[in-house]
């Protein structure tokens, strides 16, 4: 009987474990943001990479992508190319996130700068602030609120899914 028992347990215990497993991936696959949708951007001034300007809140564009992104991320190399495509049909600015100015400043000459300018974040105020956990992170924002965003690397998949459908709703409107 103490057999029978045992083996029960178990069964029960390795059933329970597949559930709660194939859960987590799934919540994982499907909710790749974790910041809530329709906030305010938070207030900042920080330096632009290339120059001592600093730029506020108020600088900004109405409607732009804000990449976040260093000269350490191997994801952000592999998007790069993507979003120099973007760049030609919507604003990008960059955020990079604590990385050394030179390397920074030498991968966007290497790679090409997709960005109308990156706002540099050494400290990783601004990220904190937006909830970032790594690079590269993307989020779209629209008259001063993140509407969008999204973990992990930008490819024409997530654009098409996740991005595209946002922006041409505000275009039509």
């Amino acid at each position: 009987m103490f057999e029978s028992t045992l083996r029960t347990l178990i069964v029960i215990i390795f059933l329970s474990s597949v559930i709660l497993f194939t859960s987590l991936i799934k919540n994982n696959n499907n909710s790749q943001s974790k910041v809530d949708l329709n906030i305010p951007l938070p207030e900042f001034s920080l330096q632009t990479l290339d120059s001592d300007k600093k730029i506020k809140n108020e600088n900004l564009e109405d409607l732009f992508i804000l990449n976040v992104w260093a000269s350490w991320c191997i994801t952000c190399r592999v998007e790069h190319p993507f979003l120099e495509d973007i760049s030609k049909t919507i604003p990008i600015i960059g955020l990079n996130y604590k990385d050394e100015k030179n390397n920074a400043t030498e991968w966007l000459s290497k790679l090409g700068d997709p960005y109308i300018f990156s706002l540099y974040d050494y400290y990783g105020e601004l990220a904190l602030d937006l909830g970032v956990t790594g690079a590269p992170e993307t989020f779209l924002v629209h008259k001063g609120r993140i509407i969008s965003h999204h973990i992990g690397e930008v490819d024409q998949k997530v654009w098409s899914a996740k991005f595209l459908p946002t922006i041409n709703k505000i275009n039509n409107d």
